[in-house]
């Protein structure tokens, strides 16, 4: 059954936060003389009687730093630190991975962004596609990279659509375009089905069309759950984001107008009004810091405004912001007043869903692979695996439970293991050869004979065997 894609909207509404565009950089034209007037949408949501000028100029000043952005890039980097294994059984597959979109960018900085767009949205597609035409043969092929190529597919593009029972796309339909014979590019609508492809203008007429051998549409699905449509955990930051970005412009809102204070001038209560708008007169027009200004009965003075108002915005505002760091798993910040058991909590939540993650990218980029296969016409197809095991925990923590462990006598092999995980978190990005070497040299001192008459330091420096690992290495091993 054909399915329009209603979903649309909210994957537009997610793209908009993530880039930080669209109606959260609202347009603004300033005429100069105090007016102004907005173009387009924003996504500030305006108060009732607000006027056309005042609101124009509340978006002016609006500002948005894009928290969705910040928390998948800092997804992105958690898995980033362990890097995908392949094995690439011929040249051609090596080519492809140097180059896997044709735009220059290798396999793992093609995934490093695709990784944001797809967490952020909970789903994202990828196209495996090959040229038209083909060189004779094989060394042209690589050498002119006529070889088939990845493009990651924004799922707001997608129009009408049709899963089969397989979870694969019987069809699908995407907004791009198209690059005629004279080099010109005009807007298109892309079709794939399990056979076949096309391309068609706005009127609907066909630019170029053709068949392919896969067997299976080659737009891959990836979803973190379900089938597509999915959307992600992470799409809920982009909700807090626009109360974010409202509850900002509220606060600037208050801060201009209530911020300064108001100068006051007592007269004697049996002034006359006439007196009265005199002495104001006096104190409004003549105030600044670069004249005098003379007056008449009492001292004048200044009244602040409360700042309740404001501070009830900025501990909102906190809360937000603290809310979009839960949901976005950040961890970087660790409340002081925050247990072990909790600290240990959140630590294993994000590694397991970046376990989670990173098996569906394993599976994605297999079957990618997979597909590129078929297009080359082999039989062998490369292999991948992408980590699984990222135990991120915070190395003071770690270094704390070391320190204990040491003091009360736990046994040489325990206190060995916990140096282990140590470096292991200390040294993520390490090639297995120094990270094997900083372990064997643990296991050495480990192994070493206790101090003569069995007679044990009584506070040990837990830190030595890591200290001393580290040095092995800065002296190249020896």
């Amino acid at each position: 059954q054909d399915m329009p894609n209603t979903s649309a909207p909210r994957f537009t509404f997610i793209a908009h936060a993530l880039r930080g565009d669209g109606p959260f950089r609202p347009v603004v034209s300033d005429y100069g003389d105090g007016n102004a007037s907005l173009s387009g949408s924003s996504y500030l949501v305006r108060y009732p009687r607000e006027s056309d000028v005042k609101y124009a100029r509340r978006n002016e000043i609006a500002f948005y730093a894009s928290p969705l952005a910040l928390a998948c890039s800092r997804f992105a980097g958690y898995i980033s630190m362990m890097a995908a294994t392949r094995e690439l059984p011929n040249a051609q597959f090596t080519k492809i991975a140097e180059d896997v979109d044709g735009k220059g960018n290798a396999v793992d900085v093609f995934w490093s962004q695709f990784i944001i767009q797809a967490k952020a949205r909970g789903s994202m597609l990828l196209l495996v596609d090959m040229p038209a035409s083909l060189p004779r043969t094989q060394a042209e092929q690589i050498s002119t990279r006529q070889l088939p190529f990845w493009t990651a597919i924004e799922p707001e593009t997608i129009g009408e659509f049709e899963v089969g029972d397989d979870g694969k796309f019987e069809f699908v339909e995407f907004s791009g375009n198209f690059t005629k014979a004279d080099g010109t590019r005009t807007d298109c609508t892309w079709r794939f089905d399990r056979t076949s492809w096309k391309a068609s203008d706005k009127e609907k007429r066909v630019l170029a069309d053709g068949s392919h051998p896969l067997g299976e549409c080659p737009v891959l699905i990836f979803t973190e759950g379900g089938d597509f449509p999915h959307f992600g955990p992470f799409s809920a930051i982009a909700d807090l984001s626009k109360r974010l970005f409202n509850a900002d412009s509220e606060l600037d809102e208050i801060l201009r107008s209530q911020t300064f204070s108001l100068l006051t001038m007592q007269v004697p209560d049996e002034s006359t009004d006439a007196q009265k708008l005199a002495a104001a007169q006096v104190a409004g027009q003549s105030i600044g810091t670069n004249n005098l200004m003379v007056h008449s009965g009492d001292t004048p003075a200044f009244i602040a405004p409360p700042d309740g108002p404001a501070r009830v915005y900025l501990d909102r505002i906190a809360r937000l912001e603290a809310k979009i760091d839960e949901v976005g798993l950040n961890v970087a910040t660790v409340n002081a007043q925050e247990s072990g058991i909790a600290m240990q909590m959140r630590f294993q939540a994000i590694n397991g869903e970046l376990s989670r993650f990173s098996l569906r990218m394993e599976d994605l980029e297999r079957r990618a692979w997979d597909l590129s296969r078929r297009w080359l016409g082999m039989t062998q197809a490369p292999t991948v695996a992408w980590p699984r095991d990222f135990n991120l925990a915070d190395v003071e923590q770690e270094m704390k439970i070391l320190a204990e462990m040491t003091t009360s006598g736990m046994p040489a092999e325990v206190i060995a293991e916990q140096q282990k995980r140590i470096v292991t978190l200390q040294f993520p990005g390490l090639d297995e050869a120094g990270k094997d070497a900083m372990l064997t040299a643990i296991d050495e001192r480990a192994m070493e004979p206790p101090p003569p008459g069995n007679v044990v330091p009584l506070r040990p420096d837990p830190n030595a065997p890591v200290r001393e690992a580290i040095v092995r290495m800065a002296n190249g091993g020896a």
